[in-house]
């Protein structure tokens, strides 16, 4: 597969998102112009930036390399406010099991929480500028596509096993306070490289790293993770 190839989220997507994705793909061809668009040739050339040094790109690409702190996004009260929010739809209609075929997680989607349109807010003003730092692809045609929160736990889900999401970015963004479990974090193979995070902080990392999730040992450990990418065309179609 080339570096230009869409690739799907955990190798499968539901028939909504492909329905969603077919459709945005085709308004992004009846918009763009017959030479390569904008969007066309900024990721492109993300997608290559790994073999082209720095100061001849222009800014230090995230392709390939280590993830990224990008910083604090949530507070502790607005975390608080965000486990509340999972814990309350938790109650009532329980976790979800099988939203990712091929690497499933026990997870909610935020979009079905209250603070949903908060949360994502909060990511977009404060990822997408960075992301454009590190991808040199305009602030303009990145969207999320799709936002939940994952709940490992001693008793159901531990860890999740080696994988690449297909995403041009990703985020993992710790919830909890980290002495409610023991063991975690996100294990990237490229770079031997374990991440344990402080809640709160973004970690962000080329979706096509091969990563897993470490198993707990004790507890429960609540992570928001992220798919973020360019899919279907035009960020302003999305919201429009």
């Amino acid at each position: 597969m080339s570096d230009t190839d869409d690739l799907d989220l955990f190798g499968n997507v539901s028939t909504a998102e492909q329905a969603e994705h077919d459709k945005l793909q085709a308004q992004r061809r009846n918009q763009a112009p017959t030479d390569q668009s904008p969007l066309d040739y900024q990721r492109r050339r993300y997608l290559q930036s790994h073999n082209v040094s720095p100061s001849d790109l222009g800014f230090k690409t995230l392709r390939n390399h280590q993830p990224l702190n990008f910083g604090q996004v949530f507070s502790a009260p607005e975390r608080q406010q965000i486990l509340d929010s999972v814990s309350a739809y938790v109650e009532h209609q329980g976790w979800t099991t099988q939203r990712h075929g091929a690497f499933p997680t026990r997870d909610i989607p935020v979009n079905v929480l209250s603070i949903a349109s908060t949360v994502t807010s909060r990511l977009e003003q404060t990822l997408l500028p960075r992301l454009h730092e590190h991808t040199g692809i305009d602030i303009k045609y990145w969207t999320f596509r799709d936002i939940f929160v994952v709940g490992y736990h001693e008793d159901h889900q531990r860890a999740l096993e080696m994988h690449s999401d297909g995403s041009l970015a990703s985020l993992t963004l710790l919830l909890n306070d980290p002495r409610e479990f023991d063991g975690g974090g996100t294990f990237f193979e490229k770079f031997a490289l374990r991440v344990e995070q402080v809640p709160g902080d973004a970690w962000i990392h080329d979706g096509r790293l091969d990563h897993s999730g470490v198993a707990i040992t004790r507890g429960k450990r609540l992570v928001m993770v992220a798919f973020i990418d360019t899919i279907g065309g035009y960020t302003d179609i999305l919201r429009s």
